[in-house]
């Protein structure tokens, strides 16, 4: 019976000690899980802190957002346009064959060059009746003077002479008029009183400027009304520009123009505008006329330009140029913040979790770094002028007290990219 008592007695002992190891062994594994399996709250990721030794550095300076009087600027899309003096049309004054046309599109001419050369046989005839009209002529001057004197003296009758003078009259007009047209296509009228006769004349250039087209072939027959070639000159170039009708009340002639064609690498040309077109076109947009300051012989018409108006001087909220950073196509500003950036994770490979103990157990006369916290606050570029540039910003900023980084805010975009980068590489 004693030993039926004791093997009970021994076997509850057994259990129970077995009972209470699981129990220390749960603790235990309980109380080495500290706060992994508590939510973790993210810190923000627009905020970076830099130390003391960083922002000297970094050259970082701090200021405050100020109010300025920047010129106001309206951005407007144009083109380069040639005035219809500068557009000519080459033709044939008279009618021929096309035994010559030397131009290429694009080959600049000058003013009085030979364009093409004309054949026409009728040319011969022209000239022919002109020497023999001037033959004439020289005939009835003589017998008008003849006549004349027998009228006065009662020896012919008088309706001889008016005859002659009609004649005469009738022969001069006709001369005139064929001494024009040989002048027209270039021909003397002295040649053919010589008898040099030509059934050819050539086209010149009326102006100075580039070819931009040449429809006509060698060989091909030109009525005068036929277009043989087309010259654009670069004298009187305007700028077209393209305004929309809710901005015109802010136009007036005579207001500058910054003028920035699309092939010269932003390069910044001056203008005014002069006239101000005042039919709205379906699109309800007008068209506004600008004079160059400086005409240039190189340009070529119907280059694209962006343009800004000048609209004049206002009160804005203002920043120096390198306040201002831009990252993925926006533009960012930093403020001094009380918000706690990011801390640094490092683990070493198969480390399996921080003893707290050790993380915040610093060797005795060591002192902790404190820095400066700044946050990433988007804004909106405007107008730019003598160093400043206008920024909006958001309505929740106190501008009488906030402190924004008017220098070195490229050095703090770095840290905070950097730091960004680290955070996405650590798996909490």
């Amino acid at each position: 019976m004693k030993r039926i008592l004791f093997s009970i007695s021994l076997l509850w002992l057994t259990t129970g000690c077995g009972d209470t190891a699981q129990k220390e062994g749960e603790a235990t594994t309980t109380d080495s899980k500290p706060a992994a399996e508590k939510p973790h709250e993210e810190p923000p990721a627009d905020v970076v802190e830099l130390t003391d030794d960083q922002l000297r550095i970094g050259a970082v300076s701090l200021g405050k957002v100020e109010y300025r009087n920047l010129g106001q600027l309206l951005p407007v899309n144009g083109r380069l346009a040639a005035p219809a003096q500068s557009q000519v049309a080459i033709t044939a004054l008279q009618g021929g064959f096309v035994r010559s046309l030397p131009l290429l599109p694009g080959q600049p001419v000058r003013k009085g060059q030979m364009l093409a050369r004309i054949e026409n046989p009728d040319l011969v005839q022209f000239q022919q009746d002109y020497a023999e009209n001037h033959s004439r002529l020289t005939y009835l001057d003589a017998e008008y003077a003849r006549q004349k004197e027998l009228s006065e003296q009662n020896v012919s009758a008088l309706k001889v002479f008016q005859q002659t003078a009609s004649e005469r009259n009738q022969v001069r007009s006709r001369l005139g008029g064929l001494a024009q047209r040989l002048r027209l296509v270039g021909l003397s009228p002295q040649a053919a009183l010589d008898g040099k006769f030509s059934a050819t004349y050539v086209v010149v250039a009326p102006v100075s400027g580039i070819v931009t087209d040449v429809p006509a072939t060698v060989g091909q027959y030109v009525q005068p009304a036929d277009v043989m070639a087309r010259l654009t000159s670069s004298q009187g170039l305007y700028a077209e520009l393209t305004v929309f009708e809710k901005d015109l009340p802010q136009l007036r002639e005579g207001q500058r123009v910054s003028l920035r064609l699309n092939n010269e690498g932003g390069r910044e040309r001056g203008g005014r505008i002069t006239y101000i077109n005042r039919t709205i076109e379906a699109d309800r947009s007008v068209r506004v006329v600008a004079r160059l300051d400086q005409p240039d012989a190189r340009l070529a018409p119907n280059t694209f330009l962006k343009a800004s108006l000048d609209l004049g001087d206002s009160r804005v909220t203002a920043l120096p140029e390198g306040a201002i950073v831009s990252a993925e196509g926006k533009d960012y500003i930093f403020i001094v913040t009380d918000e706690k950036a990011p801390e640094k994770h490092e683990h070493e490979e198969g480390e399996a979790g921080h003893n707290e103990k050790e993380d915040h157990d610093h060797k005795e006369g060591e002192k902790e770094q404190h820095g400066t916290a700044f946050k990433q606050i988007p804004v909106r570029r405007g107008v730019t002028e003598g160093g400043y540039s206008q920024v909006t910003l958001p309505g929740t900023l106190d501008l009488s007290k906030v402190q924004v980084v008017v220098k070195g805010a490229f050095a703090i975009l770095s840290q905070l990219q950097a730091a960004s980068g680290e955070e996405e590489g650590h798996a909490h």
